[in-house]
């Protein structure tokens, strides 16, 4: 191999790695909750003053809602708040609820502009 293709290789090999690195925080970038309050599937004695999500990267607030629905499918939280200074938790406020099935659905925007969703459910009262 001569000193031309070497370079030639080296040089591709360099452009395909920076390429390489440049994508992947892309496909890293999507929020998804490391904690939620209160977790999903749990049975609560006591209900909840507020839902709360934080999520492993920074999210948008204009594009980011967590809504918690009640059994008859009525939503029963308040408008939501974002973290100011993380910008990775969400949170609503909740009045007194019954006892029942509770629904929380979340959908958040990060930083980057992908979009992802999910859903749970917890309950108050015994089960």
């Amino acid at each position: 191999m001569n000193m031309t293709m070497k370079l030639y290789a080296w040089i591709t090999a360099a452009l395909l790695s920076g390429a390489a690195l440049m994508w992947t925080p892309a496909v890293l970038a999507h929020a998804f909750p490391e904690d939620t309050q209160p977790g999903a599937g749990a049975v609560l004695h006591t209900a909840p003053q507020q839902v709360r999500i934080r999520f492993d990267t920074r999210v948008e607030q204009e594009f980011s809602v967590i809504v918690v629905k009640d059994a008859n499918g009525e939503r029963v939280s308040s408008r939501t708040k974002i973290d100011p200074i993380s910008r990775k938790t969400l949170e609503v406020s909740l009045p007194a609820l019954e006892p029942g099935d509770y629904h929380v659905y979340w959908s958040v925007v990060s930083w980057d502009g992908h979009r992802t969703k999910g859903d749970y459910v917890f309950h108050v009262g015994p089960h």
